[in-house]
């Protein structure tokens, strides 16, 4: 449990300088030379899409590193492209530092994944899975809300290099106590179990949900949250006399979101882990996103509207958790990195497509109908998963295995 709950922070102060840049970039895109908004969805997918290819080769080469040396790898590159993010200016060097970036989440998301398996059996999966993604997402309270706040007041420059410094620093905390262990050992009976594995509907059914949640959640609502708080409402908000921006808000609200998801994160996944198991908990959180996704495009008091935004944001951090929980249930024996790795793919893939889509369907159908087909989405596919999801979902998968 330390080890998991060290692995957490130091995955949070690595999220430091990315996490920042989804709230700063949408209002500050033309201070480091870009030229529109789709130049900003394209940096904020980078990162996820270079992970497509590269997932199955880190995965891969998880089987020959120990779980140490890939979070060691990861921490290096998460400092190096954070620090020059205050440094560099224009489309294309950006671009490589985002790319550069995604390899070292890759890194953290898959040895993390990998450590949590070692630590946890089904009846604490859920549970260990929540405070993994309840701490490390304190990484992102601090880059959005710290990062938005400082950035408006000493420049990105000087923040993108303190977060980088701070990344650097976790470097003897990663040799002390993340342990040198294999996250995997070679089976015979691997490809044999991979292609058994691949024929469970319960597999396929949680590759297509993470790929939707996270494009429409992870990608498409957090690359857009500022720019939907600019457009939606365009109230100004001052507190005592200070005029708050756009930007500020969306820190606050993500704030917020990290901060309660470090209690509600834990607390869903122990629930998860009882008799009634993942899926009903699942079916709940995709109609209640979609209505608040929905809701989005009400003309409501704006004090309210902000808080329908928070309700989202808190159901999406539930909902990683539980997604993960229940790739982690199936990833049992010898289909163990193949079963995450391609979980981590698939997520990839769907929050990659998020700010990119998001951006240009703003820009032939608008924002509110980009918002509105995405709530159709996440309701259609509670559905499914209220008709269908019946069979080997949820608890009982690692019993067929």
């Amino acid at each position: 449990m330390r080890s998991i709950i060290v692995l957490a922070l130091i995955t949070a102060i690595s999220l430091f300088g990315d996490s920042m840049l989804y709230v700063v970039l949408p209002i500050h895109w033309k201070d480091i030379g870009l030229v529109s908004l789709i130049e900003v969805g394209i940096l904020l997918s980078a990162n996820r899409f270079i992970r497509l290819p590269l997932g199955p080769l880190i995965g891969w080469l998880y089987k020959r590193l120990s779980i140490r040396s890939g979070v060691f790898i990861a921490v290096c590159i998460a400092g190096t492209t954070t620090f020059l993010y205050g440094w560099v200016e224009g489309f294309y060097i950006w671009l490589v530092l985002r790319c550069v970036w995604g390899i070292a989440w890759s890194f953290l998301r898959l040895g993390s994944y990998f450590m949590i398996l070692e630590s946890s059996n089904p009846s604490n999966r859920g549970h260990l899975m929540g405070t993994y993604n309840g701490l490390y997402r304190l990484g992102s309270l601090i880059g959005m809300l710290a990062g938005s706040i400082c950035v408006e007041m000493f420049g990105l420059q000087a923040v993108a290099t303190t977060f980088g410094i701070l990344a650097f620093l976790t470097l003897p905390v990663v040799y002390i106590f993340v342990p040198k262990i294999k996250s995997y050992n070679e089976s015979n009976e691997e490809p044999a179990a991979r292609r058994a594995i691949w024929k469970m509907p319960a597999l396929h059914g949680t590759l297509v949900t993470v790929f939707l949640v996270a494009m429409c959640l992870d990608g498409m609502l957090t690359a857009t949250l500022s720019h939907l708080i600019e457009t939606h409402h365009r109230t100004t908000v001052t507190f005592y006399e200070v005029v708050i921006g756009s930007a500020t808000i969306a820190g606050g609200l993500q704030a917020v979101r990290w901060a309660l998801g470090s209690f509600l994160s834990p607390w869903f996944g122990r629930v998860s882990d009882r008799k009634w198991g993942r899926r009903p908990i699942l079916i709940g959180l995709l109609v209640l996103a979609s209505v608040l996704m929905a809701a989005t495009n009400l003309v409501i008091p704006y004090a309210l509207w902000l808080c329908n935004l928070l309700a989202l944001l808190l159901v999406a951090n539930i909902l990683s958790t539980i997604m993960d929980a229940l790739a982690s249930d199936m990833a049992v024996g010898a289909t163990r990195a193949f079963i995450m790795t391609a979980y981590v793919v698939m997520t990839d893939v769907g929050a990659s497509m998020g700010p990119l889509l998001a951006y240009i369907s703003e820009h032939f159908i608008g924002l509110r109908m980009t918002y509105g087909l995405s709530a159709i989405v996440l309701i259609l596919l509670g559905l499914v998963w209220f008709f269908n999801g019946r069979r080997g979902v949820g608890k009982g998968i690692s019993a067929q295995m």
